[in-house]
């Protein structure tokens, strides 16, 4: 780079240099663009090179006149057509010679003392017919300390340089110097004063700022250079305007003006870079927001699902207590009938006793449970599916409404990730719709609900809920009259004893089934709402890459803002150590 540098000027070039692998590190975490990735790649390795001078402008504008003009001799075609098919890369050598790099790029070495800590670089015009060519040219942007903008007095601004400036602007920032060329061709001051407002105006609203021009007239230039008469030579030089221009690149940028270009050219594209990230990050935020309402609102509908599905079955969970309600007042009765001294017999009789408490109290009571926990469990099915099709029809409306509503500001990628997300979601969930097997997954969770009745009744689930109940209820009606069967002390204090141990037969039989009622609800309730909860996990797991798609998205953003605002830090701290460093006066 350059031939001198400090040691404080190598620790700066260092920290630029960790400044800008870290910012290539943020590009690549964000999933920027990798043309953008490349260029910023070139910067960092531009680092060590030469100071870099790229000319643009449209053809015809007069950029090889004005190298040519330069050096005094014609190291570049001229022509009204487009003549720069390359972009000419000039660098110091002791022998003249060309060296072809691609077919589009070649390196011209020339023996002149202007190039020795200086490259330039001679571009295709911006309105050049061939892509490649503008192609080339915006991958050299890049590379840049200085760009050197030629427009041309009869076509300043240009639309297709108007597009340039915009490109140089959006993406690099970099520092622009104007050469208004062919400006012999005002006819008065007045004439190129306007002209002059113009680009003035132009690179304002483009750019943001007034830059520095240089009007001259690149062909005068040349014939003052190499005419053999001194006179002429003397008016055409004078009138050409160049030598303002030939010293900006001669001797304001042969010094210290030069280095502290040099250092803070890679520190405007950190800006520019920052800016455009900071920018994207914001549209991510934005659509995060959108995400994280989405999502608790889902959560919550989750969770609305949940109550509905509960409350869908406790009208069967009542009539089920209905029902052994009525079997205990029936079995209430039936005591009260049968306690007495005219029925010693039956109480005897322990089968028979069995069969007419089954007959007058327990009745069909196995068949109607079986028949109502059924009901509850089509039902449960049938509104769960109904409630997972509403709440996946409201999370593609949602996501939808996000990918509908873009705006201008929004990236189009950012959009797309979502719609890959959500179009994996649905395919998902339809999947899983379209294997639902309704009558398997009742009979599953009617066995599970056998199961866990039966675990809460210490039997053996080797029948429907209603045969349990009913076993149960049976062998309570007989406990509670074991006294009665195992003797005949009866007869002897029949009068005395029948009614106290009637009284606590009926207390014990209402005890045992205001148990059986808590128990079984508890169990049946406590399972229903474990399927429920099963029923809405698959869901919950459904949309599962969407939650942690926002969560991921929420640290990316959340690192990514950190991480560029210690960027931003750094560079403002490296542009004050290199206004410190490399005083200009």
């Amino acid at each position: 780079m350059e031939a001198l540098l400090t040691a404080e000027h190598e620790a700066l070039l260092e920290a630029e240099r960790n400044l800008l692998a870290r910012l290539h590190g943020v590009l690549a975490r964000t999933g920027a663009d990798e043309s953008l990735r490349e260029r910023l790649s070139e910067v960092i390795e531009a680092l060590d090179a030469l100071f870099v001078v790229v000319v643009v402008g449209e053809f015809n504008a007069g950029k090889s006149t004005v190298l040519n003009a330069l050096f005094g001799e014609k190291l570049l075609e001229e022509g009204p057509i487009p003549t720069t098919a390359k972009i000419t890369l000039l660098r110091y050598g002791e022998t003249p010679m060309e060296r072809p790099r691609s077919e589009y790029l070649v390196e011209r070495y020339h023996p002149s003392e202007r190039l020795r800590h200086l490259v330039l670089v001679d571009t295709p015009g911006t309105n050049s017919i061939i892509r490649r060519h503008q192609e080339l040219t915006e991958h050299f942007i890049p590379r840049a300390d200085l760009v050197l903008f030629v427009t041309s007095f009869d076509r300043p601004l240009a639309e297709s340089e108007r597009q340039f400036l915009s490109y140089i602007r959006d993406t690099w920032g970099k520092r622009l110097v104007f050469v208004l060329n062919k400006a012999d061709l005002a006819r008065s001051e007045a004439d190129l004063e306007q002209v002059l407002a113009h680009i003035r105006t132009g690179c304002r609203e483009l750019m943001g700022f007034e830059p520095e021009i240089f009007p001259i007239s690149a062909a005068r230039a040349f014939e003052a250079r190499t005419s053999d008469d001194p006179e002429q030579r003397a008016r055409l030089w004078e009138s050409s305007g160049f030598e303002d221009f030939e010293r900006l690149l001669l001797d304001r940028l042969a010094g210290p003006e030069r280095l502290r270009i040099k250092l803070t050219a890679p520190l405007d594209v950190a800006e520019k870079l920052i800016e455009r990230l900071q920018a994207h990050l914001a549209e991510r935020r934005q659509l995060l927001e959108q995400d994280r309402t989405n999502l608790e609102r889902l959560e919550a509908r989750l969770e609305e699902v949940r109550t509905e599905l509960i409350a869908t079955v406790r009208p069967y969970l009542s009539e089920i207590d209905n029902q052994l309600l009525q079997v205990e007042r029936r079995g209430l009765q039936f005591l009260q009938d049968t306690i007495r001294i005219g029925r010693l017999g039956l109480l005897r009789d322990r089968d028979r006793f069995k069969e007419e408490f089954a007959r007058q109290v327990v009745r069909d009571l196995d068949h109607r449970l079986e028949t109502t926990l059924a009901e509850a469990v089509d039902r449960l099915l049938q509104q769960g599916l109904q409630l997972w099709n509403q709440t996946l029809s409201e999370f593609t409306e949602r996501v939808e409404q996000v990918v509908r509503r873009r705006t201008p500001q929004v990236r189009a990628d950012l959009l797309y990730d979502r719609r890959q997300l959500f179009d994996a979601v649905v395919r998902q969930a339809t999947r899983q719709l379209e294997t639902y097997d309704l009558r398997e997954e009742a009979r599953r969770i009617l066995e599970n609900t056998r199961d866990a009745v039966a675990l809460f009744l210490g039997t053996e689930a080797l029948a429907g809920l209603g045969a349990l109940v009913t076993m149960v209820i049976t062998a309570a009606g007989l406990d509670v009259t074991g006294g009665f069967v195992a003797a005949g002390a009866l007869a002897v204090v029949g009068l005395v004893v029948l009614p106290i141990q009637k009284r606590r037969a009926l207390r014990e039989f209402r005890d045992r089934i205001e148990q059986l009622r808590t128990e079984l609800l508890a169990a049946l309730e406590q399972q229903l709402e474990r399927e429920v909860d099963g029923l809405l996990e698959r869901l919950a797991a459904t949309l599962a890459p969407y939650r942690e798609f926002v969560h991921h998205e929420q640290h990316l953003v959340e690192e990514t803002g950190e991480a560029l605002q210690a960027l931003e830090r750094e560079t403002r701290r490296l542009r004050a150590a290199i206004e410190k460093a490399v005083p200009v006066g």
